[in-house]
């Protein structure tokens, strides 16, 4: 199945029959040029258990993928769609937009017979952070979880919370979160919310967990702390702020698993890590803008719906945003409205469903009492969207990774 990728490049000195290689004539290596424009552009998803294909962090994967990371870049499939940073400048936007410089640089050393250099000149860039590098707290799943697939009314999805119980002796303040997300293969999203431990009945409390497909909505959920998705980044708060979590409070995490390809009888035993604090000066909350009463006709190529939220409580800060839809999705904006009639853009962009993100801002945008928020959802779901199997269907707002949603999930202060 290789043998394809093969063509055109160089497998570090190992002559392959029938295929010309290229004498090195770049003026980059590996080490030196390639693995630090790799390693802020590209291997958050390509990496070992990553959402992309191959391990970019190995220099024998990447010289067998190099011309086909160009061909990706020149033919826009890479890097994957994320929001615009024109609209709304946010932390790590450089990282989400190939500069055409460092496509340039590979595009020499691919052409050049991708030379690997002396890993002693090894250059090393600021490695995307995937994951908490020394979190205060760890949350697992009490042991593995191999999900059954039994709802006949959702087949092929299963929804189980499982309960994350800090044990804090005190109000304690989340002050960085980063999802662990075991078998990425078959997780379509987590969502972590707080519950009183005394609503709490033993069924519940047990290490297998419980359905739980609309419990983030139910009764008894004191509020949404984090939701990821395919392709989310830890999120780290200002100096300062924090996510208040009661003594009286567990943690409870919905998984969304489904039977993917493979993913049938394999376990997952994913959880989150946070940084925490005793105190804090600014309260963070989680506020979930979204609408539920949609309909998107089979065939439209694109078809947008929105809503809007009226502030009318207090003056608040938004910290970030999250925009979420499921595998139709194709682009997302929402925008605030201020009293004196002024606008401020607060996410736009194209959507990947393999690629969201919770839009961390270099700067808060306030939020006036009276200041008003508009946002659309758009999808695709004509026969050229993959996703609709060439034979589209008439969707609507659910849960299930054959269904849809669009919401907007805010950090906020007051």
């Amino acid at each position: 199945m290789w043998a394809w990728l093969l063509v055109g490049c160089v497998t570090d000195g190992i002559e392959i029959e029938g295929v010309e290689i290229p004498e090195e004539t770049t003026e980059y290596t590996y080490y030196e040029d390639i693995k630090p424009i790799l390693e802020s552009n590209c291997v958050r998803c390509h990496q070992e258990k990553g959402l992309g294909l191959g391990d970019f962090s190995d220099p024998d994967e990447v010289v067998l993928f190099a011309s086909n990371m160009l061909a990706a870049i020149d033919e826009g499939r890479m890097p994957p769609p994320a929001a615009d940073p024109s609209c709304r400048d946010y932390v790590g936007s450089e990282r989400m937009v190939f500069d055409p410089e460092d496509r340039d640089v590979l595009a020499d050393w691919v052409n050049g017979g991708s030379p690997l250099g002396n890993e002693a000149d090894a250059v090393e860039a600021e490695p995307v952070m995937t994951e908490l590098a020394d979190p205060d707290l760890t949350l697992l799943l009490a042991e593995p979880y191999t999900p059954q697939y039994a709802d006949l009314d959702n087949p092929g999805n299963e929804y189980r919370c499982f309960v994350l119980d800090p044990e804090f002796e005190q109000t304690t303040y989340i002050t960085a979160m980063a999802p662990i997300v075991d078998n990425p293969n078959m997780v379509h999203h987590e969502v972590l919310f707080t519950r009183e431990r005394s609503t709490m009945t033993e069924e519940e409390l047990s290490s297998d967990g419980y359905d739980c497909i609309s419990s983030v909505v139910g009764a008894n959920v004191n509020g949404i702390v984090a939701a990821w998705a395919p392709g989310m980044l830890p999120i780290q708060f200002p100096e300062g702020a924090g996510m208040a979590v009661s003594a009286d409070d567990v943690l409870i995490l919905q998984i969304h698993y489904y039977a993917d390809a493979g993913s049938v009888g394999a376990s997952d035993q994913s959880g989150y890590a946070f940084d925490l604090a005793d105190e804090v000066d600014t309260l963070i909350y989680m506020a979930p803008l979204g609408i539920y009463d949609f309909s998107i006709p089979a065939g439209e190529e694109s078809h947008t719906e929105g809503g809007s939220f009226e502030n009318t409580y207090f003056d608040l800060k938004a910290y970030a945003v999250f925009p979420h839809m499921h595998q139709l999705g194709s682009y997302f904006d929402a925008t605030v409205t201020h009293v004196d009639g002024s606008t401020t853009c607060l996410v736009e962009g194209e959507y990947d469903f393999n690629n969201q993100m919770t839009y961390q801002f270099n700067e808060p945008i306030s939020f006036e009492v009276g200041a008003r928020i508009d946002f659309n959802c758009t999808w695709n779901n004509s026969a050229d969207n993959p996703h609709t199997g060439g034979d589209p269907q008439t969707t609507t707002f659910g849960e299930r990774t054959d269904e849809e949603m669009c919401f907007f999930f805010t950090l906020v202060s007051l």
